[in-house]
């Protein structure tokens, strides 16, 4: 499908995606808990070669499967009460900001006093040398600002794409900034009508592809790579929730 019907197209399934839970708790709540556990698998793609494969579900019931590090226990555990944080900021209205992102650091590296990294390090998944670490705090001032800019335009993947690049690029804590870069990018799908993705493809791909576009070069891999992704949940999530209401009738 050509880009500019995707996005006519995701036009059209944010309104009535929108107008289908509008009134209908139990959908919404339903809808909420798919969109969870997608969260959580998405930021595991930087944890597990099968983050696809990670029982999720299985887990945030309670159960401990044994090929499960103890440690992807506690962070799925940490990142699915992030999610729940990040529902309640979303109901109140809240935009993506550099205070939601310090939370989610702190939630993730249970470490209640965490905050900007104060080392300079390379990241050697990504082949990249983020800025000084005295810049950190003004560079996601910068980068929010252009975000959220009346001149920064109405392409919510684009935009989307925009912050989980420039949270990698700039790196702004010691741990888990691959893991809050995926989660502000589907938090801005939510806050913008559109459903999270789970990062289906393979943790080399997304490193690959995330790398060229540190670089600056084939950035239009990951960007048709988010709207194929984006374009499938909401089609997928619309239909659940037609044949939802179709049961309930």
């Amino acid at each position: 499908m050509a880009e500019k019907n995707v996005h006519e197209e995701l036009y059209r399934m944010r309104i009535e995606l929108a107008a289908m839970m509008k009134n209908n708790r139990l959908l919404r709540s339903a809808v909420q808990e798919v969109n969870r556990i997608d969260m959580v698998r998405a930021a595991l793609i930087l944890r597990s070669s099968n983050h696809d494969k990670v029982p999720v579900e299985k887990i945030l019931d309670g159960q401990l499967p044994k090929e499960v590090p103890v440690k992807d226990y506690v962070f799925i555990e940490n990142f699915s009460n992030l999610v729940r944080i990040a529902n309640s900021n979303l109901d109140m209205g809240n935009s993506l900001d550099k205070h939601l992102l310090v939370s989610g650091y702190r939630i993730l590296s249970e470490n209640e006093n965490g905050y900007y990294r104060k080392s300079n390090p390379v990241v050697y998944a990504f082949n990249h040398v983020p800025p000084h670490s005295v810049d950190v705090e003004d560079r996601l001032d910068d980068f929010l600002r252009r975000v959220y800019s009346r001149e920064s335009g109405n392409n919510i993947i684009l935009k989307a794409m925009y912050i989980h690049n420039k949270i990698i690029d700039i790196y702004p804590f010691e741990d888990y900034n691959g893991e809050l870069a995926i989660f502000a990018l589907n938090y801005y799908l939510l806050e913008n009508g559109l459903a999270p993705i789970s990062m289906a493809l393979t943790r080399q791909d997304y490193t690959s592809q995330v790398s060229d576009c540190l670089k600056g070069i084939h950035q239009e891999n990951f960007y048709q790579f988010l709207c194929g992704a984006i374009y499938d949940k909401m089609n997928g999530t619309i239909e659940a929730c037609r044949e939802y209401i179709k049961n309930q009738d």
